[in-house]
Order: C-alpha cells, then sequence, then structure tokens
C-alpha cells in the first residue's frame, strides 16, 4: 500500500493564551505510523521483488509501483484448419467463429462452439452480412445494397436513386438492434424497395477458402457445383396505401427476372422473412458471383407513403459436403483435452475468438511484438487519422485549424480496453472549439463522452467497444490552436508528456502443437529461441522410394528428416487438408507419419494418377510431389501423358524429365510440420529490437504480425516519393499495411515522412516531399500486417515480469549494464580483429 504523509500541525495560542489550532499529538499511533513508513521504504530499498503475470492477447493494464524493465517470455503455437480435412472420431475440436456453422454427421454447430469430431468432413455454412462495410469501397466488405422506388420492381442492373446506400445505412442493417435503413416514397404507384446484392466468391474466399479456378467463370462454375443452398434472412415491415406488408425475393439471373415464389408478411413490427430453396443456386448465382435478394413494400396511393424497413439482413451460403477448397480459413481446429475443458468455461467466446483466429491452412506465431505505453497514450499530430484540409500540424503536439464553418476536425482512432476508465485533456485557444469522444464500432457509434468545450474529459469505455475516436473540431469560424493533448489511463490529470511507448519487435517463427511449444526468452542480454518445432516443404525435390501398395492407394517415403522425433509430424496437402496420422504405427507399413527420420505417404491412387497395379519409378513419384497426376498411360499402366493436380491443364512438355523438375504453375507443395528429436538453443538477438518497460499504471498491447525494417522502394511520384501505392507496383511493400510505426533513412527513424490511407496497399502509404528525399539512401519501413491469417496467428502464453521494488530494480539495470558492456567488449575485440586483417591484406584504415 502507498504511503500516506501526516501533515504535522503546531499548537498555537493567541496572545490572551488560548488555543486557536490544536497541534498533531505525539501519539503511539502517529510514531508508529512513522515506523511503519520506514520499514516500508526499507523494503523497498532491500529486498528484490518481482511480479510474473501472463498477458493476454490484445489490450491489458499493468501496475508496477515504480519503474522497471518488463521482461517476457513467449510460447509459440501453430493452428491447423480443419474446414476441409476429415475429422476424427474421439478427438476434439473448436469452431471459433460466430457467423459460421458447420455440420458433422447430420449434427450442426454454429458460432463459437465446442465439439467431439466424428470419422466425417465437415460441411460449412457461411453466413454473409453487412457488418464493416464502407459505402463505395469493397474491401472491408464485398457486398452492396441499393435503395429506390418506381412503379415496378427494379432490376439488380437498374439504376437506382440510391446506387450504394450510405456507410451510416449498411451500419444500422448488420445487427438486428431496431436501428432501421428506410426507403420511402409518396408518387402515386411508387414501390419503396431494397436490393441486397451478396458478393459469394469474396465471401467464400475471404472467410472459407480459396475456389479452385483463375478466371471469375471457373470460379462461379465451381459455386453452381458446389453451393447447395443460399438463403437470405430479413429483419423489418412495411407500410403503404392499404396497410402493412413486406415482401421478399430473390433474383433469377437464368431467366433474368424476380423468382416467382415471393415470401410476405403484413405484420406492423420488425420480423423476418427467410427465402431459400436448395438446388437452385444454378438460377441465383450471376456471371460475377453474385446473388441478389429484393424486399420491397406495396405502392403509395400519393398520400400515404410506400415505406419499407429493413433492421437487419443475412445470407446463409451453404456448401455441400466434400465441396472442394483450399487454403481453408475457417477457424475449426483439433485441441488437446485440457484446452477442450476450458473453452466457455474458463474462457468465454471472446477470450476463444482471440485464442483460435482464423488463419490460413497451417499458421504458427510469426513476428510477435509487445508495446508498452508510457503516460500519454495520443500519438502526436503527425499520425491522425484525419485532418480537415483546413488543417495543419505545427509542431508534433500542436496544430491549427483555420475554420470557415462547424465540423472541421482532426481525429483520432485508438485501441482501448472495455470498461477502462481514460481521461482527455488538451489546451485551446478560442470559443469555436468543441470536442467529442465516440465508439468506433465499424464505422462512428454512439458519443461516449460530449460537451463542446468539457475540459478534461473523463469517461469509461463500454463493455463491447474495443475502439473509440476523439475528435477535435470547430464550433464555428475562425482560428483555433490546439495544443499538448493528453490521454492518459484513470481520471487524474498528469502534466503534458509527448507519447514515448516501448516496444519490442520479434521477427521470429515460434512453432508448438500438443502442448510442446517453441520458446523466445532473454538470457545474459541475449535474445535466444528454445526450438523444438522444424517445417519443412515435400515437394518432387526431395529423393522418393516406392514402398508398398494397397487397394485403393499407395505408400511412399522420403529419407530426409533424421532430425525429426519419430511419429511427431503433421502433413498437409497442396490444398492445406490435413493427412490424418495413424494413432496405432505397425513397421511403419501403409502409414502417414515420420518414423527414423523417414516421411512415409500413403495416397489415393485416385489422387496420383496410378493405376491400380502400376508400381510407379521414383521419378514419377517425384513428378506427382511436384504436382502431376497421370493422364494416360500405355498398354502396360506406365504414365506417358500428366496434368496440374489444381485445374487439370496439361504438362507444357509431356515428359517424364521434364514433370519430375517443374513444378506446376501455382502448385506449392505438401508441407510437413515435425518436433525435432533433441530441442536446441539458437541465438537470434539479431532479429529482435527494442526493449521494454513499465512505470506505475501501464497500458500494455500483446499481438504479432510485425514487419521490422523492411527494405522499401519508394518510386517518384508526382511532387512526391511514395512507398506502398496501389498505382505503383514497384513501390509496394511485402504484405498489405495495418498500420506503418517507422520509415527509417539508413538506420535512423526520418519523421519526415507522411502517412495516408487512399490508394495504400492495405490502410496506409507514406510519402515524402521531393525535396526532403535523398536518392543515395536506403530506405526501410517497420509496419503491421493486414492479413494476418495469411502471416500468423495471435499470441496467448506470454509471461510479463517486472520489478516491485527498488532494488530489484536497480539490481536489473546492473546486470543489464554489465551485459551491455560485455557485448561491447566483445564487439570491440572482433573490430580490432577485422582492421588487423584488412591492414594484413593491403587496406588502409
Amino acid at each position: 500500500m502507498a504511503y500516506t504523509k501526516t501533515v504535522w500541525n503546531d499548537r498555537i495560542k493567541d496572545s490572551q493564551g488560548n488555543i486557536v489550532q490544536e497541534g498533531t499529538p505525539v501519539s503511539a499511533g502517529n510514531m508508529n505510523k512513522i515506523e511503519k513508513g520506514i520499514e516500508d521504504a526499507h523494503k523497498q530499498m532491500e529486498q528484490a521483488a518481482k511480479e510474473t503475470v501472463s498477458l493476454p492477447y490484445g489490450l491489458s493494464v499493468l501496475n508496477s509501483p515504480n519503474g522497471s524493465p518488463l521482461d517476457v517470455q513467449i510460447e509459440g503455437r501453430t493452428l491447423v484448419s480443419m474446414a476441409n480435412s476429415d475429422l476424427e472420431g474421439g478427438k476434439k475440436y473448436v469452431l471459433a467463429d460466430p457467423k459460421t456453422a458447420v455440420v458433422i454427421d447430420g449434427t450442426t454447430y454454429k458460432g463459437v462452439s465446442k465439439f467431439e469430431g466424428k470419422n466425417a468432413r465437415p460441411t460449412i455454412i457461411r453466413t454473409a452480412n453487412f457488418e464493416g462495410k464502407i459505402s463505395g469501397s469493397t474491401a472491408e466488405n464485398p457486398h452492396l445494397s441499393k435503395a429506390g422506388f418506381k412503379n415496378t420492381l427494379l432490376s439488380p442492373g437498374s439504376v437506382w436513386q440510391n446506387q450504394d446506400i450510405e456507410t451510416a445505412g449498411y451500419a444500422s442493417m448488420y445487427t438486428l438492434d431496431g436501428k432501421n435503413r428506410l426507403v420511402s416514397d409518396s408518387t402515386s404507384g411508387s414501390i419503396a424497395q431494397m436490393l441486397f446484392s451478396f458478393n459469394i466468391i469474396e465471401e467464400i474466399e475471404r472467410k472459407v477458402g480459396k475456389i479452385p479456378g483463375s478466371t471469375v467463370a471457373d470460379k462461379v462454375a465451381w459455386l453452381k457445383n458446389n453451393v447447395s443452398k443460399l438463403s437470405c434472412g430479413w429483419w423489418g415491415y412495411g407500410t403503404n396505401a392499404t396497410g402493412n406488408k413486406a415482401s421478399l425475393v430473390s433474383w433469377r439471373d437464368d431467366t433474368q427476372s424476380w423468382h416467382t415464389t415471393v415470401l410476405s408478411h403484413t405484420l406492423s413490427s420488425i420480423s423476418k422473412l427467410g427465402w431459400g430453396i436448395a438446388g437452385i443456386t444454378n438460377q441465383q448465382i450471376d456471371a460475377n458471383g453474385f446473388v441478389h435478394f429484393l424486399v420491397y413494400t406495396d405502392s403509395s396511393n400519393g398520400t400515404i407513403a410506400s415505406t419499407i424497413y429493413t433492421d437487419y439482413v443475412e445470407l446463409d451460403i451453404e456448401l455441400k459436403a466434400n465441396a472442394d477448397f483450399y487454403a481453408p480459413r475457417v477457424p475449426l481446429y483439433e485441441v488437446p483435452q485440457e484446452s477442450y475443458d476450458k473453452i466457455l468455461v474458463e474462457w468465454d467466446a471472446a477470450a476463444v475468438a482471440n485464442r483460435y483466429p482464423m488463419v490460413e491452412g497451417v499458421k504458427s506465431l510469426q513476428n510477435p511484438y509487445v508495446m508498452a505505453e508510457g503516460e500519454n497514450l495520443l500519438p502526436p499530430f503527425t499520425d491522425v487519422r484525419y485532418m480537415h484540409p483546413n488543417a495543419r500540424a505545427t509542431a508534433a503536439y500542436e496544430a491549427v485549424v483555420d475554420a470557415t464553418e462547424k465540423n472541421q476536425h482532426i481525429y483520432w482512432v485508438l485501441d482501448v480496453i472495455p470498461g477502462q476508465q481514460y481521461t482527455f485533456s488538451y489546451e485551446a485557444n478560442g470559443d469555436q472549439q468543441a470536442t467529442y469522444v465516440y465508439e468506433w464500432i465499424g464505422s462512428q457509434g454512439a458519443a461516449i463522452s460530449t460537451g463542446s468545450k468539457t475540459n478534461p474529459k473523463t469517461f469509461t469505455v463500454p463493455s463491447n467497444c474495443k475502439q473509440i475516436v476523439i475528435f477535435m473540431t470547430s464550433y464555428g469560424g475562425g482560428s483555433i490552436t490546439y495544443k499538448n493533448p493528453m490521454l492518459t489511463l484513470g481520471s487524474v490529470v498528469k502534466p503534458f508528456k509527448p507519447r514515448n511507448p516501448s516496444y519490442l519487435y520479434a521477427e521470429t517463427i515460434l512453432r508448438g502443437l500438443n502442448s510442446v511449444n517453441d520458446l523466445l526468452y532473454q538470457d545474459d542480454g541475449r535474445w535466444k529461441m528454445l526450438k523444438k518445432w522444424e517445417e519443412a516443404l515435400v515437394d518432387g525435390a526431395l529423393s522418393w522410394i516406392y514402398f508398398g501398395d494397397s487397394v485403393g492407394y499407395k505408400t511412399f517415403y522420403t529419407s530426409s528428416f533424421p532430425a525429426a522425433k519419430d511419429r511427431s509430424g503433421i502433413v498437409t496437402r497442396n490444398n492445406g487438408s490435413l493427412i490424418q496420422q495413424s494413432n496405432t504405427i505397425v513397421n511403419l507399413n501403409q502409414q502417414n507419419g515420420i518414423g527414423a527420420g523417414n516421411l512415409f505417404l500413403s495416397l489415393a491412387d485416385y489422387d496420383t494418377g496410378f493405376n491400380e497395379t502400376y508400381t510407379p519409378t521414383n521419378d514419377e513419384i517425384k513428378a506427382y510431389f511436384n504436382g502431376w497426376k497421370v493422364k494416360t498411360v500405355d498398354g502396360s499402366n506406365k504414365p506417358t501423358a500428366w496434368v496440374s493436380v489444381l485445374d487439370g491443364t496439361d504438362a507444357p512438355t509431356q515428359t517424364l524429365d521434364y514433370v519430375k523438375a517443374n513444378k506446376a504453375p501455382n502448385y506449392t507443395g505438401y508441407r510437413l510440420l515435425y518436433q525435432l528429436a533433441t530441442p536446441k538453443v539458437v541465438d537470434i538477438t539479431d532479429k529482435v529490437e527494442g526493449s521494454l518497460s513499465v512505470s506505475g499504471q501501464t497500458q500494455v498491447s500483446l499481438d504479432s504480425g510485425v514487419a521490422v525494417r523492411e527494405k522499401a522502394n519508394p518510386q517518384l511520384n508526382g511532387d512526391n516519393y511514395s512507398i506502398n501505392v496501389t498505382t505503383i507496383p514497384s513501390s509496394l511493400l511485402t504484405n498489405k499495411t495495418k498500420k506503418i510505426l517507422n520509415v527509417y533513412k539508413n538506420n535512423t527513424i526520418d519523421n519526415k515522412w507522411n502517412v495516408f490511407n487512399t490508394f495504400a496497399n492495405g490502410l496506409e502509404r507514406a510519402y515524402i516531399l521531393v525535396s526532403d528525399f535523398e536518392p543515395t539512401a536506403n530506405y526501410y519501413v517497420t509496419y503491421l500486417v493486414l492479413e494476418k491469417e495469411k502471416f500468423t496467428i495471435n499470441p496467448v502464453n506470454v509471461k510479463a515480469s517486472y520489478n516491485t521494488s527498488i532494488r530489484s530494480t536497480v539490481d536489473q539495470m546492473n546486470e543489464q549494464l554489465a551485459d551491455v558492456k560485455s557485448m561491447a567488449s566483445i564487439h570491440d575485440r572482433y573490430l580490432y580483429k577485422l582492421l588487423l586483417a584488412a591492414k594484413a591484406n593491403g587496406w588502409s584504415v
């Protein structure tokens, strides 16, 4: 407990000897309080004390009584999406997506749920809606809604009054909450109507898996063969000249007309209409992969308007059993018993979703990072989300708005902790300024803190809110100067400080399965990884040997993994599906798994194309693992022609020499993840950047997917040089960006770069004026990856330790100083040897 000092007062008498102020008594209580304070201070000075906590994914708060370094240990983990794999009876599984359902042997599991597997492949049902939709953009959500009115039903290709409804309208339609988007018209004979167009190709490829085929036509053909049912659910009601009525119907692309089956209700409150007919998807899906639904009411009589109200709309996309897609993305995972017992018991639905996010195929924890904020959580004016054209930053924490009217603003969008209290404060001149704090859920939401000039503002983040937007806006015309904005934890207003977070970036991959995990840790000032897993590509570059034949399949093996622990690995096909490994291995015969460094794979003759009675040569096996399947054979069943296993196209050269040495286009090969027979410690100090510290209440962020100092290729773009602009392919970074953290010129942060979100490959790009650009310099970018499902998974098992006494802090700092001095002496000695070698070779220095 913090020590509270006692204010000691003298005993004061007036001139007549009367006591006008009682002195503080020298009592046992007061003296013991002094002794207790001395004792506590002594402990802080003398005792070494640390606290270790488990950092959750995302944001959290640590409370260190004094400034301290923050040490972390990060465990690896690996997730394997089972969306297109056969499940196994008796094993445990989790589904962690509220908008996806799986059907296993007739039983449906929807949303965040857990279940025991059965020997069957899951059937996928995906729910699409307008969550996160921004008008005019398909980046966040690919679907579209139009609104209008006419005396006939409009077609999807008609000219609508609203060709793409506004963002606020979309926001009102993606939750069933009583907020409506309405269409209304009082013209006689006019019919109010709304169109809902769902992009099935994009919905499946973003959330389920990749569709085979290289063209839209190929993918539409796949949809018509693999989607069993499309069911639209609509919640709303309609009013018109004769009362209440709302009708829902589907577009037939084959006849270019609305379906003759129409569903209606005549209720005066929000109610559901559900439209879905199995087996007609070939009629519904258009040439671009869209399906269209229309909701409308009866016409106006010229006095009473025709009005349709929409509260919520969704589409269920049900795939056929064994639908053939690859690179699965559904967060459906096998879990060990210990985790299964905690799901929806110790871990609520949100925690389950964090632990088991969507990944593409097999992904491990890659490039984790930790950020510990200082007292000010607010970035400078040079790093805001939006600044009005009439506003400008005159310094890092000073901005001027030359407002011509109301609502010309600057704003930040910030990640926050639900339920946490924050205080926002600033300095400003003039009477024409206002500040607001809003929830940010998909788009601008309800106000958290209002009041045109309230300063400071203390507010508590709502329980369902993870982002806020802070507006600094004009309340009228005139020049406004804002200075020193602060956002701090708690309700106490603190003296201004610029944002100064500490960070740790680890550019490495940490794997783990079955509670056996890689571990990142620090030892004697060096960052090390206890490595227990390895990953390898399994393709035609390996040497393959025929092992044996059984009815319907053949077994091949390769002796390429001598460091592997027996029967420890998992193997996924090129399409991302898991090859099941038997629990009982008998002489490794006809089994899938690793034994004595040998990888055995039993593959169906249907997949390889090898004839049932044919014994393939080693080179022919190599051809299959390069992505080629047998097309034709001669009289002795020997292969004579080959086709791609991906799309069935012929090999460009139909010779064994070609297919054994060249992969089929876009074929990546099988992948193997295996446990090392003997773990090893690897020094990765050169792949870790930064150090962490905490002081008092500190907001900490734990995540993954940071690209550290990636070499950039700035390109001339008008009056500036740009990085990561979609219109200049040579300027692009390797991954789509979520946030650009820093741009470096050589090894130093270059603050002259500006970050913008238009024409960005992802959410952000960077540019610099030509006059500030140095053509001879090397530029690097550190940024957060946007499409994490293609790159990494979330870290969840991270231990954080910090000092809770002054002595512990001093001891640790002394140890770190000794480590630094040791490393400096090693580097000095190494450099000295290099100089001697250079002189010996005739170089002058």
